[in-house]
């Protein structure tokens, strides 16, 4: 199966539903596949097969339509957010070597279409995908994928999230997001209908919710979590909420089971890497939950292990990303930890070290030491300790440098200024001293 196929399906079967909303846009499954076609041919005319595409749309409609139509077209396109840095998009640029990018300025000239050849052939093993992740390691990384290691868990994620092509599904965020992606993608194959939200106020996401009449819902946890706050009343209509990229709290599980009574509860594990791992529903909230379906879960040297057919090709057969983790006897499996001490703010991965060396630039910071802290929103938070070289530096200075270096979601939430760093009986720095 191809990321397409259920799609044009879709459209033969059903062709005037309306498959995607954002704002006041919609569009119906027969213009979709129209304009994915059409994109595709121009595509398909100036670019050979398997070349790199940068999509970058505002309008998440737009993102889908070129995402399809690059696949259809035998490119592997990245999807990136709209509102990226100029340093990072070039870093990605450099990566990837893209023969083209597609923004909002980029013009698809129809006129050429059908003046020559037919669209490539396309086998599910060729690569449609690269999901930019952070991973463990919390460098970026383009995690290439083809198309049988996202088709293949369709129709268990049918199973095991509660979702058909009755459903209207609820998104927040990039599609850059990969499990934002792989929900959009997962549901136009099955024949239902995507609302994606226009704003980032959980106001507007409740109203957008009961407007459309959104019978199903993924967010990240940390988006949950600002829901609940806003959220006065129960929402009856939506019947199945998944939650990915962090692990959800009991608390928030239970909020949301009376916020949304009559709603499964499903949150998966998973990486850019690996796809679908592990899923749980509303039982033993310590645990990630058991092995998804076709997955192959075991521990070795205390790190996660997994034998899946929705492994990344590059990765396969089988593979980690040094997850610490544990395995109890009805088969749960447990996340006890990373290797490494990277942040996990919202189910972003965030390596200290990145935000470290643009604040040891400072000619007033001596040294940094960035570290994640608890937070009931986000999961974790970014903690900055900074030794300056001089005692004329102050807080306010420090975030004013760190708002002009940084995006908003890499600027440290709190920053201690610490005269020296405590090490603790290993000669290594006291983090737990530093948390205080």
């Amino acid at each position: 199966m191809l990321i397409f196929s259920g799609i044009y399906k879709n459209a033969k079967q059903n062709p005037h539903k309306i498959c995607m909303s954002f704002g006041n846009n919609r569009i119906v499954y027969r213009e979709f596949v129209h304009c994915i076609d059409q994109r595709a041919e121009y595509l398909a005319i100036r670019y050979s097969k398997c070349e790199k595409v940068i999509i970058k749309n505002i309008n998440p409609i737009n993102t889908i339509i070129n995402f399809l139509a690059c696949s259809r077209a035998g490119l592997a396109a990245v999807p990136i957010n709209f509102k990226i840095t100029q340093s990072k998009m070039d870093s990605i640029v450099r990566k990837i070597n893209p023969c083209c990018i597609i923004d909002d300025k980029f013009i698809f000239e129809t006129q050429l279409v059908g003046q020559e050849g037919r669209l490539p052939l396309i086998e599910d093993s060729d690569i449609f995908l690269g999901a930019l992740s952070s991973g463990t390691t919390g460098h970026n990384k383009v995690i290439w994928r083809d198309h049988k290691s996202w088709t293949s868990a369709f129709k268990y994620q049918n199973q095991v999230f509660h979702i058909s092509c009755r459903d209207i599904l609820f998104l927040v965020g990039s599609l850059s997001y990969t499990a934002n992606l792989n929900s959009a993608m997962h549901i136009l194959n099955e024949g239902g209908s995507i609302v994606f939200s226009s704003s980032i106020y959980p106001g507007t996401w409740i109203r957008e919710i009961c407007k459309n009449n959104v019978t199903s819902i993924f967010m990240v946890p940390a988006h949950y979590r600002i829901l609940l706050k806003e959220l006065k009343t129960e929402l009856r209509n939506v019947k199945s909420i998944l939650s990915a990229g962090d692990k959800i709290d009991s608390d928030t599980v239970n909020m949301l089971k009376s916020k949304f009574p009559d709603a499964y509860v499903c949150e998966y594990y998973g990486a850019s890497e690996l796809g679908h791992v592990a899923f749980r529903n509303n039982k033993n909230v310590n645990s990630v939950g058991k092995a998804f379906p076709q997955v192959k879960l075991w521990i070795q040297d205390d790190v996660v292990w997994v034998e899946s057919p929705y492994i990344a090709p590059d990765f396969r057969p089988r593979a980690t990303v040094e997850d610490i983790g544990k395995i109890d006897s009805k088969g749960n499996l447990y996340i006890l930890g990373r290797k490494n001490n990277t942040i996990n703010k919202g189910g972003i991965k965030i390596l200290p070290y990145n935000i470290e060396k643009i604040l040891d630039n400072n000619p007033k910071i001596l040294k940094s030491v960035v570290f994640g802290i608890k937070d009931s929103l986000k999961g974790e938070e970014i903690c900055a300790a900074i030794v300056p070289k001089t005692n004329n530096i102050t807080v306010k200075e420090i975030r004013e440098y760190c708002r002009i270096n940084f995006e908003s979601y890499l600027q440290p939430k709190k920053i201690k200024i610490v005269q020296h760093l405590k090490l603790n009986s290993s000669g290594k720095i006291d983090y737990r001293n530093l948390m205080k």
